[in-house]
């Protein structure tokens, strides 16, 4: 196998610096070098996308390179695609068109904060196109007012992750966790398709999440896009025993507001519905998890 040796490389020094003068040939010196480390990194990185694109996971390629998953993906994932953002693990859901090109317009929104996908980016992604942008649209959310929104509200971070990696974050910077739950509500839907309209839900029913914060400053009703979302979501597959009995009137959920969302499970002078019982059981199980392998 011909492999690049030191001696090559001192020749095609000294054939760019045509001269003898020891700074000269230091000079040139360091523009080699500098090319031949991008040639090295360009080479591993076309065979890390050859791998990617045959469903090679980030766990098994950091395993090969010597270093962790989170390294892995943010050294070569200049950008994320669709199944960066949904995370390994999705194979079972497929994801919609509209869904994927609304992913793009995030990582562009993204790209713009120079920072990590939050999910006030998704939300801007979601104006892109699909059922999240027509009832964005009839709920008077624009592009602009969530930008402005967003400068207001989020101010840049530099975090260090476990792998004493730094990243850039504006927001919450939990894009591929809200991706994972809108999966998980498709799935218990009974669909076969994730779409915009599940990723909106999760967004909005998530009190914690940068996109609830930027609803919640543009005067957004969340219990009226619940209800806009009624007519394409599909309805629960419920596996278990309901709770309580029938809601009064008067009584709405204490996390999302809906009063149209069925029997509310009674706490101590708070309500919840069944909608979001789902959403905080997998919070729960997803934060156990993490608890365990981390």
């Amino acid at each position: 196998m011909a492999v690049v040796s030191v001696r090559a490389l001192v020749d095609a020094v000294q054939e760019r610096a045509g001269s003898d003068d020891p700074l000269v040939l230091l000079e040139a010196a360091v523009v080699v070098a500098g090319e031949t480390s991008e040639a090295a990194d360009g080479l591993v990185e076309h065979y890390v996308g050859a791998a990617r694109a045959v469903n090679v996971s980030w766990t098994v390629i950091g395993e090969r390179l010597g270093v962790s998953k989170q390294a892995a993906r943010q050294k070569f994932a200049h950008r994320l695609g669709a199944g960066d953002l949904v995370g390994e693990g999705a194979e079972s859901m497929v994801m919609a068109p509209r869904l994927s090109a609304c992913l793009q317009a995030a990582q562009a929104a993204a790209d713009t904060d120079d920072s990590v996908v939050g999910t006030q980016h998704l939300l801007l992604g979601l104006l892109q196109v699909g059922a999240a942008a027509t009832i964005l649209d009839r709920l008077g959310v624009t592009r602009d007012r969530v930008r402005e929104a967003g400068v207001r509200l989020f101010e840049p971070a530099v975090l260090v992750d476990g792998e004493g990696l730094e990243r850039r974050v504006v927001g919450d910077g939990e894009a591929e966790y809200a991706i994972a739950q809108a999966r998980r509500l498709a799935a218990r839907r009974g669909q076969s398709q994730f779409r915009t309209e599940h990723l909106l839900f999760c967004l909005a029913v998530d009190p914690g999440s940068s996109a609830r914060r930027v609803l919640n400053d543009l005067g957004v009703d969340v219990a009226r896009v619940k209800k806009e979302l009624e007519e394409w979501l599909g309805p629960v597959q419920r596996r278990h025993r309901r709770f309580g009995k029938g809601k009064a009137a008067d009584r709405a959920c204490s996390f999302c507001g809906c009063q149209d969302a069925g029997p509310l499970v009674a706490g101590p002078g708070v309500w919840i519905c069944g909608d979001c019982v789902q959403t905080s059981a997998e919070i729960l199980r997803s934060d156990r998890t993490g608890l365990r392998t981390g």
